[in-house]
Protein backbone atom coordinates (compact mmCIF):
# COMPACT_ATOMS: atom_id res chain seq x y z
CA UNK A 1 0.00 0.00 0.00
CA UNK A 2 1.62 3.48 -0.91
CA UNK A 3 2.45 5.99 1.62
CA UNK A 4 1.95 9.26 2.25
CA UNK A 5 4.45 12.18 2.34
CA UNK A 6 2.51 14.11 4.98
CA UNK A 7 3.83 14.83 8.42
CA UNK A 8 5.04 12.39 10.91
CA UNK A 9 2.88 11.28 14.04
CA UNK A 10 2.97 9.46 17.37
CA UNK A 11 0.20 7.81 19.41
CA UNK A 12 0.01 5.02 21.98
CA UNK A 13 -1.50 1.79 20.87
CA UNK A 14 -1.95 -1.61 21.85
CA UNK A 15 0.23 -4.35 19.92
CA UNK A 16 -0.99 -7.48 20.06
CA UNK A 17 1.77 -10.08 18.05
CA UNK A 18 -0.58 -12.71 16.55
CA UNK A 19 0.62 -15.68 18.94
CA UNK A 20 -0.46 -14.82 22.54
CA UNK A 21 -3.37 -12.91 23.91
CA UNK A 22 -0.93 -10.56 25.50
CA UNK A 23 -1.25 -6.83 25.54
CA UNK A 24 1.86 -4.73 24.44
CA UNK A 25 1.62 -1.02 25.08
CA UNK A 26 3.22 0.88 22.64
CA UNK A 27 4.13 4.17 21.05
CA UNK A 28 3.15 3.81 17.16
CA UNK A 29 4.98 6.53 14.83
CA UNK A 30 4.82 6.90 11.46
CA UNK A 31 7.40 8.36 9.12
CA UNK A 32 9.96 7.97 5.67
CA UNK A 33 7.24 5.13 4.78
CA UNK A 34 7.60 2.83 8.10
CA UNK A 35 5.81 2.19 10.91
CA UNK A 36 7.78 2.23 14.19
CA UNK A 37 6.96 0.55 17.25
CA UNK A 38 8.41 1.38 20.76
CA UNK A 39 7.35 0.20 24.04
CA UNK A 40 7.11 -3.00 25.75
CA UNK A 41 8.37 -4.23 22.52
CA UNK A 42 10.05 -3.06 19.42
CA UNK A 43 8.87 -3.61 15.81
CA UNK A 44 9.46 -1.71 12.63
CA UNK A 45 6.68 -2.59 9.48
CA UNK A 46 6.80 -1.10 5.56
CA UNK A 47 3.59 1.16 5.43
CA UNK A 48 3.33 -0.42 2.49
CA UNK A 49 2.65 -3.98 3.26
CA UNK A 50 0.34 -2.94 6.61
CA UNK A 51 -3.35 -2.64 5.74
CA UNK A 52 -6.09 -0.44 7.71
CA UNK A 53 -8.82 -1.91 9.13
CA UNK A 54 -12.40 -0.64 7.30
CA UNK A 55 -13.37 1.96 9.81
CA UNK A 56 -16.51 1.71 12.27
CA UNK A 57 -17.69 4.56 14.22
CA UNK A 58 -16.69 4.56 17.92
CA UNK A 59 -13.95 1.18 17.60
CA UNK A 60 -10.55 1.11 17.68
CA UNK A 61 -8.09 2.29 14.74
CA UNK A 62 -6.65 -1.31 13.45
CA UNK A 63 -3.25 -2.29 11.89
CA UNK A 64 -2.91 -5.60 10.20
CA UNK A 65 1.73 -6.53 9.73
CA UNK A 66 2.59 -8.84 7.47
CA UNK A 67 3.81 -11.18 9.63
CA UNK A 68 0.23 -11.41 11.19
CA UNK A 69 0.56 -9.42 13.96
CA UNK A 70 -1.64 -5.75 14.44
CA UNK A 71 -1.77 -2.75 16.70
CA UNK A 72 -5.37 -1.18 17.67
CA UNK A 73 -5.14 3.15 18.13
CA UNK A 74 -7.74 4.52 20.38
CA UNK A 75 -7.85 7.98 19.40
CA UNK A 76 -9.97 8.34 17.22
CA UNK A 77 -8.13 11.87 15.91
CA UNK A 78 -5.59 9.30 14.67
CA UNK A 79 -7.55 7.31 12.15
CA UNK A 80 -7.22 10.05 9.30
CA UNK A 81 -3.54 10.70 9.87
CA UNK A 82 -3.16 6.52 9.54
CA UNK A 83 -5.23 6.48 6.47
CA UNK A 84 -3.40 9.37 5.07
CA UNK A 85 0.12 7.91 5.92
CA UNK A 86 -0.77 4.43 4.45
CA UNK A 87 -2.25 5.75 0.91
CA UNK A 88 -6.32 4.21 2.66
CA UNK A 89 -9.20 4.61 0.37
CA UNK A 90 -12.39 3.41 1.32
CA UNK A 91 -13.74 0.68 -0.38
CA UNK A 92 -16.66 0.71 -3.38
CA UNK A 93 -19.06 -1.17 -0.53
CA UNK A 94 -18.37 1.79 2.17
CA UNK A 95 -18.64 4.52 -0.24
CA UNK A 96 -22.00 3.40 -1.91
CA UNK A 97 -23.33 3.29 2.07
CA UNK A 98 -22.37 6.85 2.77
CA UNK A 99 -24.83 7.82 -0.60
CA UNK A 100 -28.33 8.21 0.58
CA UNK A 101 -29.51 8.08 -2.47
CA UNK A 102 -27.30 4.99 -3.48
CA UNK A 103 -27.79 2.90 0.23
CA UNK A 104 -32.16 3.56 -0.28
CA UNK A 105 -31.67 1.84 -3.83
CA UNK A 106 -29.60 -1.14 -2.34
CA UNK A 107 -32.08 -1.32 0.45
CA UNK A 108 -35.09 -1.49 -1.97
CA UNK A 109 -33.10 -4.28 -4.03
CA UNK A 110 -32.71 -6.54 -0.97
CA UNK A 111 -36.11 -6.14 0.10
CA UNK A 112 -37.49 -6.90 -3.47
CA UNK A 113 -34.95 -10.01 -3.70
CA UNK A 114 -36.31 -11.27 -0.22
CA UNK A 115 -39.93 -10.96 -1.42
CA UNK A 116 -38.67 -13.17 -4.34
CA UNK A 117 -37.43 -15.24 -2.75
CA UNK A 118 -39.98 -15.59 -0.47
CA UNK A 119 -42.51 -16.06 -3.42
CA UNK A 120 -40.94 -17.98 -6.16
CA UNK A 121 -37.85 -19.20 -4.41
CA UNK A 122 -38.73 -21.22 -1.30
CA UNK A 123 -41.52 -23.32 -3.35
CA UNK A 124 -39.27 -24.13 -6.22
CA UNK A 125 -36.98 -25.19 -3.83
CA UNK A 126 -38.89 -26.65 -1.66
CA UNK A 127 -41.04 -28.62 -4.82
CA UNK A 128 -37.53 -29.83 -5.34
CA UNK A 129 -36.40 -31.26 -1.84
CA UNK A 130 -39.88 -32.76 -1.54
CA UNK A 131 -39.04 -35.39 -3.85
CA UNK A 132 -36.30 -36.49 -2.92
CA UNK A 133 -37.63 -37.25 0.97
CA UNK A 134 -37.99 -40.99 1.28
CA UNK A 135 -41.51 -42.51 1.23
CA UNK A 136 -40.18 -44.10 4.61
CA UNK A 137 -40.32 -40.54 5.78
CA UNK A 138 -44.08 -40.25 4.59
CA UNK A 139 -44.91 -43.58 6.87
CA UNK A 140 -42.97 -42.18 10.51
CA UNK A 141 -44.53 -38.90 9.67
CA UNK A 142 -47.92 -40.16 9.73
CA UNK A 143 -47.61 -42.69 12.38
CA UNK A 144 -46.08 -39.91 15.00
CA UNK A 145 -48.96 -37.21 13.88
CA UNK A 146 -51.62 -39.97 14.73
CA UNK A 147 -49.72 -41.36 17.62
CA UNK A 148 -49.76 -37.51 19.11
CA UNK A 149 -53.48 -36.90 18.20
CA UNK A 150 -54.84 -39.97 20.43
CA UNK A 151 -52.15 -39.67 23.49
CA UNK A 152 -53.57 -36.25 23.22
CA UNK A 153 -57.07 -37.36 23.65
CA UNK A 154 -57.75 -35.13 20.36
CA UNK A 155 -58.65 -38.48 17.95
CA UNK A 156 -61.39 -40.73 20.77
CA UNK A 157 -62.94 -44.14 20.08
CA UNK A 158 -65.67 -43.82 17.36
CA UNK A 159 -69.38 -43.60 18.26
CA UNK A 160 -71.02 -44.79 14.47
CA UNK A 161 -71.90 -48.06 14.12
CA UNK A 162 -69.56 -50.84 12.30
CA UNK A 163 -72.17 -50.65 9.50
CA UNK A 164 -71.89 -47.31 9.23
CA UNK A 165 -67.99 -47.38 9.15
CA UNK A 166 -68.63 -50.39 6.65
CA UNK A 167 -70.12 -47.91 4.23
CA UNK A 168 -67.79 -44.82 4.71
CA UNK A 169 -64.66 -47.56 4.10
CA UNK A 170 -67.03 -48.57 0.81
CA UNK A 171 -67.03 -45.37 -0.46
CA UNK A 172 -63.24 -44.31 -0.10
CA UNK A 173 -62.36 -47.49 -1.56
CA UNK A 174 -65.08 -46.46 -4.86
CA UNK A 175 -63.26 -43.43 -5.01
CA UNK A 176 -59.11 -44.01 -4.39
CA UNK A 177 -57.34 -44.36 -7.52
CA UNK A 178 -57.05 -47.47 -9.27
CA UNK A 179 -53.59 -47.30 -8.22
CA UNK A 180 -52.85 -45.65 -5.32
CA UNK A 181 -49.41 -44.09 -4.38
CA UNK A 182 -49.41 -45.29 -0.96
CA UNK A 183 -52.13 -47.73 0.67
CA UNK A 184 -55.16 -45.54 1.69
CA UNK A 185 -56.67 -46.55 5.16
CA UNK A 186 -59.59 -44.79 6.57
CA UNK A 187 -59.80 -44.55 10.28
CA UNK A 188 -62.80 -42.63 11.91
CA UNK A 189 -62.84 -40.98 15.13
CA UNK A 190 -64.79 -39.38 17.42
CA UNK A 191 -62.96 -35.56 18.02
CA UNK A 192 -65.05 -33.19 19.76
CA UNK A 193 -62.59 -30.57 19.58
CA UNK A 194 -62.48 -31.04 16.04
CA UNK A 195 -65.94 -30.71 14.97
CA UNK A 196 -66.30 -31.93 11.24
CA UNK A 197 -63.46 -32.50 9.68
CA UNK A 198 -61.21 -34.57 8.03
CA UNK A 199 -57.28 -34.71 7.74
CA UNK A 200 -54.83 -36.80 5.71
CA UNK A 201 -51.92 -38.33 7.02
CA UNK A 202 -48.75 -38.49 4.92
CA UNK A 203 -48.43 -42.45 5.64
CA UNK A 204 -52.45 -43.10 3.69
CA UNK A 205 -54.31 -42.80 6.77
CA UNK A 206 -57.44 -40.60 6.32
CA UNK A 207 -59.32 -39.36 9.54
CA UNK A 208 -63.09 -38.58 9.37
CA UNK A 209 -64.61 -37.70 12.05
CA UNK A 210 -68.15 -38.42 13.52
CA UNK A 211 -68.87 -34.59 13.61
CA UNK A 212 -68.50 -34.53 10.06
CA UNK A 213 -70.41 -37.85 9.49
CA UNK A 214 -73.64 -36.50 11.17
CA UNK A 215 -73.50 -33.12 9.82
CA UNK A 216 -73.49 -34.39 6.58
CA UNK A 217 -76.44 -37.07 7.18
CA UNK A 218 -78.63 -34.08 8.83
CA UNK A 219 -81.08 -34.50 12.14
CA UNK A 220 -82.61 -37.17 10.62
CA UNK A 221 -79.70 -39.43 10.88
CA UNK A 222 -80.65 -40.35 6.78
CA UNK A 223 -77.16 -41.70 4.59
CA UNK A 224 -79.00 -41.20 1.58
CA UNK A 225 -76.89 -40.85 -2.12
CA UNK A 226 -77.06 -36.97 -1.40
CA UNK A 227 -75.04 -37.99 1.91
CA UNK A 228 -72.88 -40.32 0.20
CA UNK A 229 -71.98 -37.98 -2.64
CA UNK A 230 -70.50 -35.28 -0.06
CA UNK A 231 -68.44 -37.61 2.25
CA UNK A 232 -67.22 -38.87 -1.36
CA UNK A 233 -65.95 -35.62 -1.90
CA UNK A 234 -64.69 -34.76 1.49
CA UNK A 235 -62.66 -37.70 1.38
CA UNK A 236 -61.39 -37.61 -2.23
CA UNK A 237 -60.39 -34.25 -1.33
CA UNK A 238 -58.19 -36.11 1.76
CA UNK A 239 -56.66 -38.32 -1.35
CA UNK A 240 -55.63 -35.62 -3.11
CA UNK A 241 -53.57 -34.50 -0.38
CA UNK A 242 -51.73 -37.56 -0.18
CA UNK A 243 -51.30 -38.68 -3.50
CA UNK A 244 -49.46 -34.81 -4.01
CA UNK A 245 -47.75 -35.40 -0.68
CA UNK A 246 -49.18 -32.19 0.19
CA UNK A 247 -47.52 -32.85 3.74
CA UNK A 248 -44.05 -33.35 2.80
CA UNK A 249 -44.41 -30.34 0.72
CA UNK A 250 -45.69 -28.15 3.60
CA UNK A 251 -42.79 -29.30 5.96
CA UNK A 252 -40.15 -28.79 3.83
CA UNK A 253 -41.53 -25.17 2.82
CA UNK A 254 -41.78 -24.58 6.45
CA UNK A 255 -38.11 -25.73 7.23
CA UNK A 256 -36.59 -23.44 4.26
CA UNK A 257 -38.90 -20.48 5.38
CA UNK A 258 -37.79 -20.75 9.03
CA UNK A 259 -34.15 -21.10 7.92
CA UNK A 260 -34.60 -18.15 6.05
CA UNK A 261 -36.16 -16.33 8.91
CA UNK A 262 -33.45 -17.39 11.17
CA UNK A 263 -30.71 -15.85 8.87
CA UNK A 264 -32.67 -12.57 8.43
CA UNK A 265 -33.50 -11.93 12.11
CA UNK A 266 -31.05 -14.42 13.97
CA UNK A 267 -32.05 -14.65 17.80
CA UNK A 268 -33.67 -11.21 17.61
CA UNK A 269 -37.29 -13.37 18.60
CA UNK A 270 -38.10 -16.61 17.97
CA UNK A 271 -41.86 -15.31 17.36
CA UNK A 272 -40.51 -12.76 14.72
CA UNK A 273 -38.12 -15.70 12.99
CA UNK A 274 -41.01 -17.67 12.93
CA UNK A 275 -43.66 -15.31 11.64
CA UNK A 276 -42.93 -15.35 8.05
CA UNK A 277 -42.60 -19.03 7.74
CA UNK A 278 -46.32 -19.21 9.33
CA UNK A 279 -47.96 -16.18 7.03
CA UNK A 280 -46.05 -17.70 3.92
CA UNK A 281 -47.42 -21.16 4.76
CA UNK A 282 -50.54 -20.09 5.22
CA UNK A 283 -50.69 -19.04 1.66
CA UNK A 284 -49.58 -22.10 0.65
CA UNK A 285 -51.89 -24.42 2.04
CA UNK A 286 -54.62 -22.43 0.70
CA UNK A 287 -52.62 -23.48 -2.94
CA UNK A 288 -52.71 -27.06 -1.82
CA UNK A 289 -56.53 -26.92 -0.70
CA UNK A 290 -57.42 -25.46 -3.84
CA UNK A 291 -55.03 -28.08 -5.67
CA UNK A 292 -56.96 -30.98 -3.65
CA UNK A 293 -60.37 -29.43 -4.61
CA UNK A 294 -59.52 -30.44 -7.67
CA UNK A 295 -58.42 -32.99 -7.64
CA UNK A 296 -61.47 -34.14 -5.67
CA UNK A 297 -63.37 -32.57 -8.58
CA UNK A 298 -62.05 -35.15 -11.20
CA UNK A 299 -62.17 -37.97 -8.97
CA UNK A 300 -66.07 -37.99 -8.88
CA UNK A 301 -66.83 -36.77 -11.66
CA UNK A 302 -64.77 -39.98 -13.43
CA UNK A 303 -67.27 -41.83 -11.20
CA UNK A 304 -70.01 -40.25 -11.78
CA UNK A 305 -70.20 -38.92 -8.46
CA UNK A 306 -72.39 -35.31 -8.60
CA UNK A 307 -70.00 -32.53 -7.33
CA UNK A 308 -73.56 -30.82 -6.16
CA UNK A 309 -73.20 -32.53 -2.74
CA UNK A 310 -69.96 -31.48 -1.91
CA UNK A 311 -70.64 -27.70 -2.82
CA UNK A 312 -73.93 -27.73 -0.63
CA UNK A 313 -71.66 -29.22 2.01
CA UNK A 314 -68.94 -26.17 1.21
CA UNK A 315 -71.83 -23.75 1.75
CA UNK A 316 -72.76 -25.34 4.82
CA UNK A 317 -70.08 -25.62 6.42
CA UNK A 318 -69.06 -21.62 5.43
CA UNK A 319 -72.50 -20.82 7.27
CA UNK A 320 -71.07 -22.23 10.48
CA UNK A 321 -68.43 -20.10 11.27
CA UNK A 322 -66.29 -21.11 14.10
CA UNK A 323 -67.07 -24.79 13.41
CA UNK A 324 -65.91 -24.80 9.91
CA UNK A 325 -62.95 -27.72 9.40
CA UNK A 326 -59.57 -27.26 8.69
CA UNK A 327 -59.58 -28.69 5.76
CA UNK A 328 -62.04 -25.91 4.70
CA UNK A 329 -60.43 -23.32 6.73
CA UNK A 330 -57.06 -23.44 5.65
CA UNK A 331 -58.15 -22.71 2.59
CA UNK A 332 -60.22 -19.42 3.42
CA UNK A 333 -60.06 -15.76 4.12
CA UNK A 334 -56.14 -15.47 5.54
CA UNK A 335 -56.94 -12.04 3.42
CA UNK A 336 -58.76 -10.62 1.36
CA UNK A 337 -57.71 -11.77 -1.99
CA UNK A 338 -58.55 -15.77 -0.55
CA UNK A 339 -61.02 -17.17 -1.52
CA UNK A 340 -63.86 -18.29 1.19
CA UNK A 341 -66.06 -21.03 0.78
CA UNK A 342 -68.87 -19.97 -1.17
CA UNK A 343 -66.48 -19.05 -3.91
CA UNK A 344 -65.17 -22.85 -3.51
CA UNK A 345 -68.65 -23.89 -3.97
CA UNK A 346 -69.43 -22.36 -7.20
CA UNK A 347 -65.62 -23.34 -8.71
CA UNK A 348 -67.40 -27.07 -7.52
CA UNK A 349 -70.53 -25.97 -9.21
CA UNK A 350 -68.68 -24.85 -12.52
CA UNK A 351 -66.76 -28.37 -12.49
CA UNK A 352 -70.24 -29.44 -12.49
CA UNK A 353 -71.36 -27.71 -15.92
CA UNK A 354 -67.97 -28.79 -17.67
CA UNK A 355 -67.26 -32.04 -19.37
CA UNK A 356 -66.31 -34.84 -17.19
CA UNK A 357 -62.12 -35.64 -17.56
CA UNK A 358 -61.36 -38.85 -18.15
CA UNK A 359 -57.94 -39.71 -15.93
CA UNK A 360 -56.25 -43.23 -15.79
CA UNK A 361 -54.62 -42.15 -13.02
CA UNK A 362 -58.28 -41.66 -10.70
Amino acid sequence: MSTHSGKDFMSAAHYFDGRSARLHLVDLAAFDGVIHLHGETTRSYPAAGTRLAEPFAHAPAVLYFADGSHAEVQDPAMRPLLAAALGYRKPWVVRWQERTAAALAALVLLVLLIAAGWHWGIPAAAARLSDRVPPAADQALGRNALALLERQGVLRPSHLSDDRIAALDAILQRIQPASPRIALRLRVHAAPGLGPNALAFPDGSIVLTDEMVRLVMGKDNDFDAHAAAALAGVLAHEVGHIEQRHSVHAITRSSLSAALSATLFGDFSAVAAGLPAVLSNMEYSRAMELAADAYAARALQARAIPLAPLADLFDQLEEQGDKTPKFLRQAMSYASTHPDAYERSERLRAEAAMPARQDEAL
